[in-house]
């Protein structure tokens, strides 16, 4: 168990880096379906595995509805970035590491004593990495993206404190419906960007 929940959040880590640092979608799909499996093998220390493949196919079809919804537009491409940009993301992402493993022994003994530090560090990971990007972009397939990661965090530290069938399938609804209307707003934002184009060329 404890070489899981170590793999786990190790995975967690390298997939949230990813997200935060890289704006290509297709980096971002394939960290985001990453990270949902580190949330599950996180998820199955404290809750059946019954239940908590809820959370992985949930996760995994909220993923692919904003992968191929990025992937049918024209405009989904990388956006050139300089160096710097790159740099001050991964120094972001790498204070917050360092904050997060400076907290969580003190936050375990005070305030979530009932759960396993390395669950409490990867869904603190997730949550704090999450609000890092949604501070450091505007592009909406990130921040859905974004959102859900918190979403998974969330539900990580939830797992092993309670174990409710209703608030997992609100979770759910929750998580299915965040992606959708990410797929309004991909798709909105990319009929604007069109139009503009148009426009332009005329």
């Amino acid at each position: 168990m404890q070489a899981l929940s170590t793999f786990a959040f190790v995975l967690i880590v390298i997939a949230a880096m990813m997200i935060l640092i890289f704006r290509d979608w297709r980096i971002n799909a394939a960290a985001l379906a990453l990270q949902y499996l580190a949330a599950f093998a996180l998820v199955t220390l404290s809750w059946p595995i019954g239940l908590a493949i809820v959370k992985l196919i949930a996760g995994w079809m909220a993923t692919a509805v904003i992968a191929l919804t990025c992937l049918r537009q024209k405009n989904a491409r990388d956006s050139s970035e300089s160096g710097a940009s790159l740099v001050f993301r991964g120094l972001a992402g790498l204070l917050i590491i360092l904050l997060i493993f400076i907290l969580t022994p003190t936050l375990q003994a005070q305030v979530f004593r009932q759960v396993d530090l390395l669950i409490l560090q990867g869904g603190l990971m997730l949550l704090g990495m999450s609000l890092m990007q949604l501070g450091t972009n505007s592009e909406p397939y990130l921040i859905v993206i974004s959102l859900l990661s918190f979403l998974a965090g969330f539900e990580v530290i939830h797992a092993a404190l309670e174990l409710s069938t209703l608030l997992t399938g609100l979770l759910v609804v929750v998580n299915l419906g965040l992606a959708l209307v990410g797929v309004y707003f991909i798709i909105k934002v990319g009929e604007s960007g069109e139009t503009s184009k148009e426009e332009g060329d005329v």
